[in-house]
Order: C-alpha cells, then structure tokens, then sequence
C-alpha cells in the first residue's frame, strides 16, 4: 500500500474539499449522464481528472461550463500504446473510473471493467450505457431521445401520439442513481477493501423514475376525479397562477384565505365528495376561474404563500434564473468561465454540514492540464502500481452482503420525493423504519399504487407523537439510528421534536437529511410546494406547453403535458445521495453531519442543459410541440406510430438515403409513410439510434422488456394478487441491491418494532 500511496501522490493533487476529499475519479464520460455523475462527485471533493479523446468533448455545449467544473483536464489517445500506458496508470491509482460507452467499447478500447478491476481490485469502475449489457438493444446508440422513446416518457394520458420534452432526463436520472451507487461501491470498499463493477443504463434508471408503473391482478383503487389535478389560472394580468390541489386540505386553506368560505358552507368544497363527483369538480374550476382574473398571478402567489398554500406564479426558466430566492438558497451560484464570463449555474445539488457551499473552481478547457499529468503519470513505473495478485484473488470477488446492511435509518417522510429516498437506501441493505406520524394518512401517499412504489422494503411504526406514551417510544427509538430523513416543511418538524438540533442532542453522531420545496434558506423557505408546483415555478412546465397554449387566451389550463413523475423521484435520489456521502463521512471520521436538498435543486438539475445565464446567452431550447432539437434528434411520426431517431452529424447522408429524401425537410412524410418496424430495421441496421416510442403500459407486460432483462419484481398482495413492478436499477457487481418486500399497510411493524426496542 505505500507503494500505491506513492504513486497516487505523483498523479493526484488531493486538494479535495468534503466528504470525498481525497477519492479519485477518472471521468472518461461524453455527452450529459457520465460528466454529470462525475460533477455530482467533484461538488462533494472529489479529486476529478476528465480524459477527453483528440478533438475533444464530443458535445461542444455552453452546458460544459456546469458539467465540467472542479476538474482537471487532459487528452488521451487510447489507440496509442503511451497514452494507453497512462490511462492504465490513471485506472490504477484511481478510487472511481466513470465511462458511458455502449457494452463492450471499453473493453475493446482496453480500459474495461474487468481490465481495469485486474488493474486495480480496490477501484469502483461505473458503467452507463444507453441500455444494458444483458439487453437485446445493448447496441443501439443510447441517445437522450432514444432512451426516452423508449421508457414510455413521451406519452400523455390526455393527448393523442407522443409529445416531445427536450429535457435529457435519462441522463439526469443515470447521473443521479449512480451517485447513490457510488456511495454504496465506496461504503462497501471501506467494509472489506474491495471494489466492483456497477452497470447503470440510462434505460433501466428512466424506467424505474419514469413511473413505467405497476401491474396488478385487482386493483383496490377507486376512480376519482378528485384533486383538479394541476391547473393554471389566468390572473388578471395574463399570467398564469399553477394551483397544486395535490391535497385537498391546500384548496381548503386557498379557498378560506381568499373569501370565499362560502364555498365550503355550501359543501362543495369537500373532500369524499370532489373524490367521487364530477359536477362538483367542474363548478370549482368554474369558481376558481372567476377568481383568480381578479388579481394579478405576483398577488396571488403572494397571498398563497403567506396562508401556506400550495400556489406559485407560472415562470419561465429564464426568470427562474433572474430570481433572489434560488441564488440565497444555493440552488443557483454565480460563477466565472474562461469562455462565458460571469455566469449563474446551478449550485451543488446537495448541501452538505461538512462542506463548503462554494464550487471548487470553474471549468478547464480540453487538455487545460496535460502536460502536467502527462509528466506526473510518466513519472510512476509499472514496478509502482500494485498487481492484482497482490490485493485481491485473481478469481472474480465474492458476492457480500448489500453497502448499508447493519445501518438503521428512521423515515420521517410523507408523500412522494422523501419517500423515494429511503427507498433507495433499503434497496441498498438498510433498515428503513418508516415512522408514520398522521392518522388519517391523508399526507402520505395514500394511493395503493403510490404507496407500494415508494414504501417498499420499509418497515413501519405508527406514532402519535402528540400522545406523551409514544413519543417516549420515539425516545428510545431514535438512539437506535444511524440515519433520519425528513420533509416535513420547516418547524413542523421542530413542533414534532424530530428536528435536526433535537435529534443530534439525543444521537450526536446522526447522518440527518432534510429534504423540502424550497430549501432552508432564502424568502421562499417555509412555502408548500409539490413536484408539479416546482415544475412551474422553475420553468419545466411552461417550456413544455409552449407558446401556443399560453398566449390562446383560455382562462384554465390543465396541465400534465408530458407526465411529471420525475421531479419528485430526482429529488429522491439526490436525497439518497446525500445520504450516503453523509453516511461515508461518518464510516471514515465518526462525526455526523446534516445534508439537504430540496424539489427545487430537483427541477434546476433536470434543466442543466439549459438552466445558465450568461451575458448574450445562446442556448436553443425547443418548446411546446416542437418534435426534437433537431431533424437527426427528433420525434417523427410513422404510418402505425412513431419513432425517436438520434444521429449523429456524420450520419446525415445516410439517414436520408435509408429514407429516400434528399432534404431534412422532406424526412417528415418519408416517415409517414412507413411502418414503425421498417424504420427501426434499416436504421439500426445504419448505426443509427432509433426507439418506437412506447407507451407506458408495454414496459411492464407480461413478457415485454421489463421481463427480458431482469428490471421487474414481483409479489403477491392479499389486496390485489399479483403485483408487478420495476426494481433495483443500479447493478452493482459484488453488493448486490435488494428489491424487499411488498409495502406493507402503514403501522403494520408496530408491535414487531415495539418489542426489539422493549417497549410496552
């Protein structure tokens, strides 16, 4: 180990600060997923060294101003034997290497997971492929478009045909999942000193976040209309005011502060009732729109805020990035770029007790650092680097036990985002107690599909803890963990007393996350907010309609255009990832810290491509019915359905003779006028990336590709028989992940968790 501790001091500057200083990444990744994972780790500390090929970055994109920060930059050649040598040197002293090639590319390149693994047994080699190894589409291009297409993450209940985002949320989600594997890989690592291989395809992280959803034999859930579901109101001066009645309690608290109690006399306001009666819901919307043409949307989302109602202004991303409130809580941070100037970009995704605020420095330019490294890696001998016979057996590591097994976290979560979290950590091995606070259950995620989604794997106590027999319960139950997590918005949590300062005084050393709306800090921190809010107020949703519907002058709109599932599951695994580097810091130093995040860092980290302000600012951000980013990136529409076409520049000529066009205008109607499975046979048979985009439902069919490789879990419910749903994601080669059990109904652990603790 001295020797390796030498080598590693040539190569590796260790000036790190957080809870990864000190871990060593080599990011060989292009595009968004693999840079992005590697940015999640750089915030944190982690030393980064980026190889670029001759050339450099495949994307040239402002966007790399964000997703190259906090790195240090070189070029590599690996088809050459010297810059092979050094990548080899890089890959052996390194504690990560992060690569999103499709299967196979990095083993012919020669720097491999097993190659690399032989090399270096304590290293954490992260893949990210478009789709998996063991999946019969492993070669087809793993474009954004392409996995999307392909994830159901196009189709709307409420419109005909798919209807394109120009969001790269399978990247984002990839980027996002891997952090949390990372964690699992290093914590794992620090237990028996061994690394492993983790696969994390864009597809399966998509097709878990993407809510594919779950197949039941009988369904328990009644059909509702309730809700109103989301809608926009035009305010009096033209804007739109977003209305999340998520709850029904929020519409009662608007409908109170705005006068109109009226309404709630009459009984029309009430909750079985807008469940169950269409009438009802439609004269509310009818109200409501008179309503809100009385004020302007900044008055209304004024007055909402102060009555903690769930309501927010409908903004575009550019004001989003023009706003006070995202800079004072970090989610956004004023920087500088050698090419930009000054720029605002999004801030860490996780905020961190043990860690600066601040981003370590701003991005280097291809090659920036090369002759540095270069001298530094052939500086280090062969003799140097540690052999793999003597670290490790030369035989494949033994299956162990999952990275958190042993570690107790207490979930005090409610609805959608936070649960997901502690999801994520119990696939990981812990022991997630879910404490449920609320006896109505109506602030949890009382839908029986939502419930068995995000609660699975979890063990549940009910508490009262207004009644003084259970909170001395909770007394002995919370020196019992490792880890809380909690989104309760801010001093409900201290009114409960399971609040930071409270929970450290009794566990000093706890791993705390904190997960809301808005943040701990700034104007905005005490407001309710829900994912499909959030959406809105930070530009996702008003992106997504477009022009065309907001200037038509209709006073409502109802908006789930596409499907938004995903804020509220990025928000979740970015909690799980503050988790875990929580976690880590506590294995290495004994001290806990507090960690947080929020449905607004969320919201800007699924923007990335997008989300920077820069004086003369150009960045293309395709809108409401636009078809893609371009005629090789687009949706196009097929004689029995459509298909999602992702080539490259290069590939134009071919694209266009496969179709028989001479002109991208021409492309459209050459489509049209075939069948999807023709399309996709000659283009793949190209090169080319191309998905049929899928509905939602074909994922997790019997027999669909859920099935085929491996991504489904399956249980038998007393309720509703057999229950089908995604799985695991993350592969992680010798740790293993662990779908769990079935959610079971709320409180149903009580007695069996009352009695290892030894209270009556």
């Amino acid at each position: 180990m001295a020797e390796r501790a030498s080598a590693q001091e040539r190569v590796w500057s260790g000036t790190g600060d957080g809870p990864l200083a000190g871990i060593r990444v080599v990011d060989f990744g292009q595009y968004v997923a693999g840079p992005l994972l590697a940015m999640l780790l750089a915030d944190q500390g982690a030393d980064v060294v980026r190889v670029d090929p001759r050339g450099g970055p495949r994307w040239d994109s402002p966007v790399n101003a964000v997703l190259f920060r906090g790195r240090r930059n070189m070029v590599l050649d690996l088809a050459d034997p010297a810059d092979r040598a050094r990548a080899d040197t890089l890959i052996a002293t390194a504690d990560v290497v992060i690569e999103n090639f499709r299967p196979g590319v990095a083993d012919r390149l020669g720097i491999g997971p097993a190659a690399s693994l032989g090399r270096n047994p304590g290293l954490v080699y992260v893949s990210m492929p478009g789709f998996a190894a063991n999946d019969p589409r492993a070669d087809v291009p793993g474009w954004d478009g392409v996995v999307m297409a392909a994830t159901g993450a196009y189709f709307v209940p409420e419109i005909e045909g798919p209807a394109f985002s120009a969001l790269p949320l399978a990247s984002v989600f990839a980027a996002a999942e891997a952090a949390v594997a990372v964690m699992g890989g290093l914590i794992a690592r620090d237990r028996d000193g061994l690394g492993q291989h983790i696969e994390m395809p864009l597809f399966n992280a998509l097709f878990e976040a993407g809510g594919a959803g779950v197949r039941m034999e009988r369904s328990t859930q009644p059909f509702k209309y309730g809700d109103l579901v989301l809608a926009w109101f035009r305010a009096s001066d033209g804007r739109f005011v977003a209305l999340g009645s998520a709850w029904f309690r929020h519409l009662e608290w608007f409908v109170r502060a705005a006068g109109c109690e009226a309404w709630i006399d009459e009984g029309l306001v009430d909750y079985d009732r807008m469940m169950t009666d269409h009438d009802a819901v439609e004269e509310v919307r009818r109200r409501l729109v008179e309503l809100f043409a009385q004020r302007t949307a900044l008055e209304w989302e004024t007055m909402g805020r102060a009555n903690g109602c769930s309501l927010a202004m409908v903004r575009s991303l550019a004001e989003w990035l023009d706003e006070d409130h995202p800079v004072v809580a970090g989610t956004l941070v004023d920087a500088h770029d050698p090419d930009l100037g000054r720029v605002r970009v999004p801030g860490k995704a996780v905020r961190l007790s043990t860690a600066p605020d601040h981003i370590a420095s701003p991005r280097r330019g291809p090659g920036a650092d090369d002759a540095e490294l270069r001298a530094a890696l052939d500086d280090v001998l062969v003799d140097d680097l540690p052999s793999a016979s003597a670290s490790a057996p030369a035989e494949a590591a033994p299956t162990s036990p999952p990275p958190l097994a042993g570690v107790r976290i207490l979930d005090f979560t409610r609805v959608a985002a936070a649960p997901t979290a502690t999801k994520l950590l119990a696939q990981h091995g812990a022991d997630v107690i879910k404490v449920d606070t609320d006896p109505s259950n109506r602030a949890m995620v009382h839908e029986p599909i939502g419930h068995d989604v995000v609660n699975r794997g979890k063990r549940s106590i009910r508490l009262d803890l207004g009644d003084p027999a259970d909170r001395e319960v909770l007394a002995v139950l919370l020196p019992t963990a490792d880890a809380v997590v909690s989104n309760f918005t801010l001093d409900v949590d201290r009114r409960l007393g399971i609040d930071e300062p409270t929970v450290r005084a009794m566990v000093p050393d706890v791993v705390y996350t904190y997960l809301n709306a808005y943040g701990r800090r700034g104007p905005w921190a005490h407001a309710r907010g829900y994912a499909d809010l959030l959406n809105c107020v930070t530009g996702i949703a008003e992106r997504t309609i477009g022009d065309r519907h907001i200037d038509s002058g209709h006073p409502m709109l109802a908006v789930d255009r596409p499907r938004w599932p995903f804020t509220d599951y990025a928000a979740g695994a970015i909690g799980a990832f503050a988790t875990m580097l929580g976690l880590f810091h506590r294995g290495r130093t004994g001290a806990g810290s507090f960690g947080e995040t929020s449905l607004e860092h969320a919201a800007t980290l699924e923007q990335i491509v997008y989300a920077l302000g820069y004086e003369d600012r150009d960045i293309a951000e395709p809108r409401g019915d636009a078809p893609g980013w371009s005629p090789l990136q687009r949706l196009y529409v097929t004689s029995d359905g459509a298909v999602f076409v992702g080539a490259r520049p290069d590939q134009a000529d071919r694209l266009l003779d496969a179709l028989g066009v001479e002109a991208f205008d021409d492309l459209p109607a050459a489509f049209a006028a075939r069948p999807t499975d023709e399309v996709v046979d000659a283009l793949r048979a190209l090169d080319v990336g191309v998905h049929r985009a899928e509905p939602p439902g074909t994922l997790i069919a019997e027999g669909g590709i859920g099935a085929t490789i491996g991504a489904l879990v399956e249980d038998h419910s007393e309720a509703n028989g057999r229950v089908v749903m995604p799985g695991p994601v993350a592969r992680l080669s010798r740790t293993p992940l662990v779908p769990g059990a079935l959610a079971a109904p709320f409180g149903a652990h009580s007695e069996e968790i009352r009695a290892e603790l030894g209270v009556d």
